[in-house]
C-alpha cells in the first residue's frame, strides 16, 4: 500500500487546538475580551486614584496661604550693631552670612522628601518698635504706622522706581514716632549721651504706598528721623514671599466707623542692616522655608511620611548660628518653628485612606462577579466542545494531556488579552506603573488557561439532573458555605466594632477589611439565597400543578428540577445592584455630610472674622441690601463655675446675641441651640459645650453658673456653629447675660444671615468692599463649590458610576452565559413542545421562568444587602476627610436617586432575561430534531 492510500496521520495538538478554536470562537474571543477587561480596569484604577488624589493634594496644599503653608521661624534677638564693620571691624563683612548658612545647613540635613518639598530659607528682621506718625491731611487717612524691615534679599524681589537705594546709616539711638517712646533692650554700662542732630536713615517705601501718603523721594517721614530715599514695586506681586512681609507688596488698612482709614506700611533699611537704627534695638526675626506643593506627590505613603518628618522638624530645636557666630548676640540663634501644613496633611492622608477604601470596597464587588463570569465562560467553551472532548478522550488522550492543551489555549487567550488591556490603561490613565501592577495583570492573564484546565472535568457526555433540592451531591458545600457565613459574621463584627477597639483603617491606604466585608456578605447572602429559595418555588410550583395552563406551571418546574441559575447569576445580580445602592448611598452620604460640614464651619450663609462688630459696622452691614440678620457669638473673657449637685467644673462662658436666632434659622443643616434656648421665660438656658457636657449628667439636680445663677441645661453642642470653641463651656442668650447684670463681650466674628431669594455672594462682596483688607468674609455656597469641583469629588462619581455600569455589564452577560450553557436541552424541549403546539410567545416565558424567579430573589438580597452594607461601612471608614468636617457624617438616603438607581438595575435584568428568552424562542424545530448532528 502506498503512503498516499496508507492511515492518514492523527493531528498534532497544535492542529487539534486550532481546528476546535476555529469551529466556534466566538465564546473564547469573549472570554478573552473579559480577561482584556478586567486587567484594564484593575490597571487603570490604582493609576486614577493616584492621579486624583494628587490634584486633590495640589489643590488643598495650593489653597493654604504661603504664611500657613511654609515652615517659619520666629524669635527674638538684641541688635548691639547694626553695621557689620563696626562688628567686626572688616568693612567686607556680612552680617546675615551665619544666619544665612546656617538655614541652608538645617535644610540640607532634613531627609528625603522633606528636604525635596523645602525651598531656600528666607530671612527677615523687624524691628519691634514702630513709628505711628500722622499723614498729610490730604491722605484721607487719620493715622499711619510704620514698620521698619530689613530684607537681606529686597534687591532681588523688588525694582527701584524713583530714588536711590538706601545706605547703611546708624543712628545712635532708635527712632521715635509721634507719641511713642523707644523699645530698646537693657544696655550694659552707662548710656551713651544722645547728640542733638541725629543723621536721617534712609528707607524705601512702595510706591503704591508713597502716593497714598502723598510722600515723596526726599520727604521726611512726618514726626520721625526717617528719609525717603526710593520707591520700589514687587517684581512679582504674586509671589507667595510677601505674606510672610506684611504690607509690603499692599499697604494695610483698618477702617474705623468713628475715624475713617488708618494705613499701616512697612519702609525697608539697606539690606546691609542687620536690624537697627541705633544702638541697642529688639528685633523680630524670622526664618521661612518656603514648601513647593507640587513636590508633594500624590501617594498616601509618602504623605504620611512628610507628615512624621514635618512633625520632627517641628518639635526639633534648629540653631541657625551660636552666639559666637552672631558676634553680640547672647545666646544661640534658636527659632520656634510652626506650619499649619500638618493640619492639611493629616487630613489629605485620612481623605486618601477614605479614598482608597471606597475605591477597594466599590471594585471587589465587580471583580468577584468577573471573574465569576470568567470561569462560567470557561465552562461555556468545553460544554459546546462536549463532543469533540469526548471522542478525543475515548480514543486513548489522557485527561491530563487535554488538560494541558486547553490550558495552553487559555494561555493564549489571556496573555495578549491581559497584556492590551494594561498597555491600554497605560495610555488612557497617565501616571507611574509600580512593579504589582503588572503583577496583577499576570494573575489576571492566567485567569482562563486555570478555568478552562478546570473545566475539563465536565466534558464527559454523561449528564445529569440537577435539581435545587435541600441535599447536595458535595459534601463540601455545606463546609464553604458555613465557612462563608462565619466570616462573614466575623467581619461584620470586626468593622462594626473597630471605634470601641480604638483601631482604626490601615495606614497603608487600603482597608482590607471594609473592601472584604460586603464580598463576603454578598457571598453568605447568595449561599442563604440558594438554600431557602427551593422551598418557595417548590410550593408555587403544588400551587400551579392544578392550574390549566401549562407555562407556569412548566416554568416552575424546570425552574426548581434543572435550574438554568446558580451562584454565578445569583452573585451577578446581588452583587450588581448592591454595588449600584451602595455607590449612591455613600455618594448621597459624602455629599450631605461635606454639606452638614460647610454649614457648621461657616455659621450662616456669610461670616465675616476681623473686625469687631460695633454698633456703626453693624447698621452699614445691615443696611447691605440682602441682609436679614446681623449676629454674633463671642467668649464672655471670664472662667466661671459650673455648679451641678454641689461639683464645680470651670468652663468658658460664651454669649449668643439674640440675633442669631435668626440667622441660625438659614438652614436646617445647622446644629444650633433649640428654640427653647432663645426663651424669655423661666430660669435661664444653657447649652454645655466640649467637654462640659460630661459635667452634666442625665437627670442632673440644681445647676448653675456662676455670674448667672440658677440653670436649665437643654443639651449639649460640640461645637457651635460658625465658632471655634476651645475646651469646656457653655453657651448663654444675650439678652439674659445682659439681664444678670453683665455686658455683653466683644463680637470678632459676625454671622450675617441673608433674606430668601437674596445671592449669598452679593452679600459677600458688598460686605468685603465695606470692611477692606481688614476682614475675611467667607459663604456657605463657595465651600460647596469648591467641594463640588475638587478632584477627589469628581473621581467618586466616576468611580461610583463606572462601577454601576461594569456591574450592570457583568449581570447582563452571565445571564446570557449562564442561558447559552442550557441551550442545548432546552432547545430540545422546546422543539419538542413545539411541535406538540406549543406557541412561541409560551416558549419565551418558559425560558424567562428559568432565571426569572431566582433572579427577582436575588433582585430583593441585592436591594436589602446594598442598603445594609453603608450603615456597616460607616462604623469603619472615616469619612471625615472626604466631607472636611470634624464628625462622621450620618447615612443618607437620597430617595430620589436609589429610586432611578433601582430602577436602571431593574431594567438592566428584565433586558438580560429579554433578551435571552427572545434568542430561545427563535428555536429552528428541524435542525433541533436531528439526531446524531454534531452541534
Amino acid at each position: 500500500m502506498s503512503p498516499r492510500h496508507g492511515i492518514p496521520r492523527a493531528p498534532g495538538p497544535t492542529r487539534l487546538a486550532r481546528r476546535q478554536f476555529a469551529a466556534d470562537p466566538w465564546v473564547s474571543v469573549g472570554l478573552a475580551l473579559l480577561v482584556g477587561l478586567v486587567a484594564l480596569l484593575l490597571t487603570a484604577a490604582p493609576r486614577g486614584l493616584v492621579d486624583v488624589q494628587g490634584r486633590q493634594l495640589d489643590q488643598e496644599v495650593g489653597a493654604l496661604s504661603a504664611a500657613q503653608r511654609d515652615l517659619r521661624g520666629d524669635w527674638q534677638r538684641s541688635v548691639y550693631y547694626g553695621s557689620a564693620e563696626d562688628l567686626t571691624g572688616d568693612p567686607d563683612a556680612d552680617g546675615w552670612a551665619p544666619l544665612v548658612e546656617g538655614a541652608e545647613r538645617v535644610r540640607s540635613e532634613q531627609p528625603a522628601p522633606l528636604r525635596d518639598v523645602l525651598g531656600p530659607a528666607q530671612l527677615l528682621a523687624r524691628l519691634q518698635s514702630e513709628v505711628p506718625f500722622t499723614p498729610d491731611i490730604e491722605s484721607g487717612y487719620y493715622a499711619a504706622t510704620l514698620s521698619l524691615a530689613v530684607d537681606p534679599d529686597l534687591r532681588e524681589h523688588v525694582e527701584l522706581v524713583e530714588g536711590d537705594w538706601p545706605e547703611l546709616v546708624v543712628g545712635p539711638s532708635p527712632l521715635v514716632g509721634a507719641g511713642g517712646s523707644a523699645d530698646r533692650p537693657a544696655q550694659e554700662g552707662p548710656e551713651e549721651p544722645e547728640p542733638e542732630d541725629a543723621p536721617e536713615v534712609p528707607i524705601v517705601l512702595l510706591e503704591e504706598t508713597a502716593q497714598e501718603l502723598h510722600l515723596e523721594v526726599g520727604d521726611t517721614v512726618p514726626q520721625t528721623d526717617l528719609v525717603v530715599s526710593g520707591t520700589y514695586v514687587p517684581r512679582d506681586p504674586d509671589d507667595p514671599r510677601w505674606q510672610h512681609v506684611d504690607n509690603a507688596a499692599v499697604m494695610g488698612t483698618l477702617y474705623d466707623p468713628n475715624q475713617g482709614e488708618a494705613a499701616f506700611l512697612t519702609g525697608f533699611l539697606s539690606p546691609e542692616n542687620r536690624g537697627s537704627t541705633g544702638q541697642p534695638a529688639s528685633v523680630s526675626m524670622r526664618v521661612w522655608y518656603p514648601v513647593d506643593p507640587s513636590a508633594i506627590t500624590g501617594t498616601t505613603g509618602q504623605v504620611e511620611a512628610l507628615t512624621a518628618q514635618v512633625n520632627g522638624f517641628l518639635a526639633a530645636q534648629h540653631t541657625l548660628a551660636t552666639a559666637e557666630q552672631m558676634g553680640d548676640a547672647r545666646a544661640a540663634q534658636i527659632p520656634l518653628f510652626t506650619t499649619d501644613l500638618t493640619e492639611t496633611l493629616d487630613r489629605i492622608a485620612g481623605q486618601q485612606r477614605a479614598t482608597s477604601s471606597m475605591l477597594a470596597v466599590v471594585t471587589a464587588g465587580p471583580l468577584g462577579v468577573a471573574l465569576a463570569v470568567a470561569a462560567l465562560g470557561a465552562r461555556l467553551v468545553v460544554q459546546r466542545r462536549q463532543q469533540s472532548l469526548a471522542m478525543t478522550l475515548a480514543r486513548g488522550a489522557s485527561p491530563a494531556q487535554l488538560r494541558r492543551l486547553i490550558a495552553a489555549e487559555g494561555l493564549l487567550l489571556g496573555v495578549p488579552a491581559a497584556a492590551l488591556g494594561h498597555a491600554a490603561a497605560m495610555l488612557l490613565v497617565p501616571g507611574p506603573t509600580p512593579w504589582w501592577q503588572w503583577a496583577v495583570s499576570g494573575a489576571v492573564a492566567l485567569v482562563p488557561s486555570l478555568a478552562l484546565a478546570a473545566s475539563v472535568d465536565d466534558a464527559s457526555l454523561l449528564t445529569r439532573r440537577q435539581d435545587l433540592a435541600g441535599r447536595s451531591r458535595s459534601r463540601w458545600r455545606w463546609v464553604v458555605e458555613v465557612a462563608v457565613v462565619v466570616l462573614a459574621g466575623v467581619a461584620t463584627w470586626r468593622l462594626l466594632g473597630r471605634g470601641a477597639r480604638g483601631d482604626d483603617a490601615a495606614a497603608t491606604g487600603i482597608d482590607v477589611l471594609a473592601a472584604a466585608t460586603p464580598v463576603l456578605l454578598a457571598l453568605a447572602a447568595c449561599a442563604l439565597t440558594l438554600r431557602l429559595y427551593p422551598l418557595p418555588l417548590a410550593a408555587l410550583t403544588r400551587v400551579l400543578r392544578g392550574r390549566p395552563s401549562l407555562t407556569p406551571f412548566l416554568g416552575s418546574a424546570r425552574a426548581l428540577r434543572d435550574p438554568a441559575g446558580g451562584l454565578v447569576p445569583t452573585l451577578a445580580v446581588v452583587l450588581g445592584t448592591a454595588v449600584a445602592l451602595v455607590s449612591a448611598v455613600l455618594l448621597s452620604t459624602v455629599t450631605r455630610g461635606a454639606q452638614v460640614a460647610a454649614w457648621q464651619d461657616n455659621g450662616a450663609p456669610v461670616r465675616l472674622t476681623g473686625p469687631v462688630l460695633t454698633d456703626e459696622l453693624r447698621a452699614e452691614i445691615e443696611a447691605v441690601p440682602g441682609v436679614g440678620a446681623v449676629g454674633g457669638v463671642a467668649d464672655s473673657g471670664a472662667t466661671q463655675d459650673l455648679v451641678v449637685d454641689g461639683e464645680r467644673t470651670a468652663v468658658r462662658v460664651w454669649v449668643a446675641e439674640p440675633q442669631v436666632e435668626q440667622v441660625y434659622a438659614s438652614s436646617d443643616l445647622l446644629d444650633g441651640p433649640p428654640a427653647a434656648f432663645w426663651s424669655d421665660d423661666g430660669i435661664p438656658p444653657v447649652m454645655t459645650l466640649r467637654s462640659a457636657g460630661e459635667a452634666v449628667p442625665e437627670g442632673a439636680g440644681d445647676v448653675a453658673v456662676a455670674g448667672l445663677g440658677q440653670v436649665e441645661v437643654l443639651g449639649h453642642l460640640d461645637e457651635v456653629p460658625g465658632i471655634r470653641v476651645t475646651g469646656a463651656g457653655v453657651l448663654v442668650d444675650g439678652d439674659r447675660w445682659v439681664a444678670a447684670g453683665r455686658t455683653l463681650p466683644s463680637v470678632s466674628t459676625t454671622l450675617i444671615g441673608v433674606e430668601d431669594g437674596a445671592d449669598p455672594a452679593a452679600v459677600a462682596d458688598a460686605v468685603s468692599e465695606l470692611v477692606g483688607t481688614g476682614g475675611v468674609v467667607t459663604t456657605v455656597s463657595s465651600r460647596l463649590e469648591t467641594f463640588t469641583e475638587a478632584p477627589v469629588t469628581t473621581g467618586l462619581r466616576q468611580l461610583f458610576v463606572g462601577a454601576t455600569a461594569v456591574s450592570a455589564l457583568l449581570t447582563v452577560l452571565a445571564v446570557v452565559v449562564v442561558q447559552l450553557m442550557g441551550s442545548g436541552a432546552r432547545t430540545r424541549l422546546l422543539a419538542t413542545l413545539r411541535t406538540l403546539g406549543l406557541a412561541p410567545g409560551q416558549t419565551r416565558a418558559l425560558t424567562a421562568w428559568e432565571l426569572a424567579p431566582l433572579l427577582a430573589t436575588s433582585l430583593v438580597v441585592g436591594t436589602v444587602l446594598g442598603l445594609t452594607v453603608p450603615r456597616v461601612l460607616l462604623r469603619g471608614l472615616d469619612l471625615t476627610g472626604l466631607t472636611g468636617g470634624t464628625t462622621q457624617p450620618a447615612l443618607h438616603l437620597d430617595l430620589p436617586l436609589l429610586a432611578a438607581v433601582l430602577g436602571a438595575v431593574v431594567l438592566t435584568v428584565l433586558t438580560a432575561v429579554t433578551t435571552s428568552a427572545w434568542l430561545a424562542g427563535r428555536t429552528n424545530l428541524a435542525q433541533a430534531l436531528r439526531v446524531g448532528e454534531d452541534r
